[in-house]
């Protein structure tokens, strides 16, 4: 297939592009005049060429030229006569970066304060690069107890960063949100929670590979019962500690077909064996069904019956 590169030159604002007129009557977004960041170019054909890049420095307003390992200064008319392939901008508000000014002040005063609070490192990454950054969000590193969860209590320097009472008390005035967190614990509850939970997949995985042994060392199993391989697999997943949550109910729906009353084996199915006994673990945890076998108990024939068979089939050719 054949392909070609489109080399139009197309013009672009380096500031103040209007989105407005673009928005949804209904986006809540108070802040749509945007500023030109990044631009990505492309030199060469569709089937080959080289890129490179143009960057502002957003604190002195310099624009750079990056091409591999080299780093140069450029003018923005350059930029702005670039033969742009993606084009990276940001919103724009003079109040946000008032909002900034006036944090550093606060944060500079040194002002003595009995109490410091632990803010999102992730939120404050978006006041100092976002025009509208939300509502302060701390349950990122908090769990639903309002404690550390023991998961991430071993890097929780990672997820925080310590502001004075000043900040934050203008912070949690301008935006809202929090919950305002003065003292990091690891959660117990949570840990009670992990440790129940740990437990009960060890009693699972360990009962299950206990009862299929059973299972395989059967020559003759009386009854083989059907499992469909996406809940199994569900299921697998959560005892191994690849999943947090439990499956569902047991759903046996695609792997069966009804024939004459009876669920069947759908021909092609995805599904695995197990024994009764499997069976019946699994569904006393998770419910679910239906029950689908692919070998039933058959009753023992009884001889005398067979012979009083013969004999009247017998009788009946004589007649």
């Amino acid at each position: 297939m054949y392909s070609f590169k489109v080399s139009s030159h197309v013009s672009f604002p380096l500031e103040g592009l209007d989105m407005r007129p673009f928005l949804a009557k209904e986006s809540p977004s108070q802040v749509t005049t945007y500023d030109l960041l990044s631009v990505i170019c492309h030199h060469g054909t569709a089937g080959s060429g080289h890129y490179i890049a143009y960057c502002q420095n957003v604190i002195n307003g310099q624009w750079y030229e990056f091409d591999d390992q080299y780093v140069t200064e450029v003018h923005e008319t350059v930029v702005q006569n670039a033969e742009a392939y993606v084009l990276f901008y940001r919103k724009s508000s003079e109040d946000s970066v008032k909002e900034r000014q006036k944090v550093v002040a606060l944060a500079n005063m040194k002002e003595p304060s009995l109490l410091q609070f632990y803010i999102s490192r992730e939120w404050l990454n978006k006041f100092n690069t976002f025009a509208e950054p939300g509502p302060i969000s701390n349950h990122t590193f908090l769990c639903q107890h309002g404690g550390i969860p023991p998961t991430k209590y071993h890097y929780i320097d990672n997820l925080v960063v310590i502001v004075p009472q000043n900040v934050w008390e203008y912070l949690y005035n301008s935006f809202g949100g929090g919950p305002a967190v003065n003292h990091l614990y690891m959660c117990t509850i949570c840990q009670v929670e992990i440790e129940a939970l740990a437990k009960r997949r060890k009693m699972e995985i360990d009962t299950f590979i206990k009862l299929n042994k059973e299972f395989q060392a059967e020559e003759a199993p009386t009854v083989i019962l059907c499992i469909s391989m996406h809940w199994f697999r569900e299921w697998e997943s959560f005892v191994k500690g690849k999943d947090n949550e439990p499956p569902g109910p047991i759903d046996n729906s695609k792997i069966g077909i009804m024939k004459g009353g009876h669920v069947q084996l759908k021909q092609g199915a995805d599904y695995g064996q197990i024994s009764e006994e499997t069976w019946l673990y699994l569904l006393g945890i998770y419910g679910g069904g239906p029950e689908i076998a692919v070998r039933q108990t058959v009753a023992p024939v009884d001889p005398d019956s067979l012979h009083g068979e013969k004999k009247i089939e017998a009788e009946t050719r004589a007649l």
